[in-house]
């Protein structure tokens, strides 16, 4: 079996099997961005490269995340992020990152599609809270 165009997935080095630091840098810029709709879909991009990520990488995705989440004003770009950290969690890669700004998320923008998430992820808020959390 041949090994796919280098174009084909550009965030995939073959080599390492990890996300080419290029694309991981544009990533965090989108996250960034002041246009709602890029925000959105580079949160909803997290899902199709976590297992590219180094430990590193999921730590800083992860706590950048934790810390747009409380200054979201959009509800969609808001369960974006939320949903990007569960699917950092479904692959094991939230041990390290604080998810305390959470808990600083005003409860005026928890809408009901954000119940759920802030629900798996309380007792992460709550151990930060309390002074538990690494």
């Amino acid at each position: 079996m041949t090994q796919p165009s280098a174009g084909a997935i550009p965030a995939l080095n073959w080599e390492t099997k990890r996300m080419e630091s290029k694309y991981y840098i544009e990533f965090l810029r989108d996250l960034l961005s002041l246009d709602e709709a890029v925000r959105t879909e580079a949160s909803d991009r997290v899902q199709d490269f976590v297992n590219l990520l180094s430990g590193t990488q999921a730590r800083v995705v992860g706590d950048l995340i934790a810390m747009l989440t409380p200054h979201e004003e959009s509800r969609v770009a808001l369960e974006a992020l939320l949903h990007a950290l569960t699917d950092l969690d479904g692959r094991g890669k939230l041990d390290d990152v604080d998810l305390s700004p959470l808990g600083e998320i005003p409860e005026s923008v928890i809408h009901v599609e954000h119940r759920e998430y802030m629900e798996e992820f309380a007792p992460h808020i709550a151990r930060a809270s309390n002074g538990t959390a690494e």
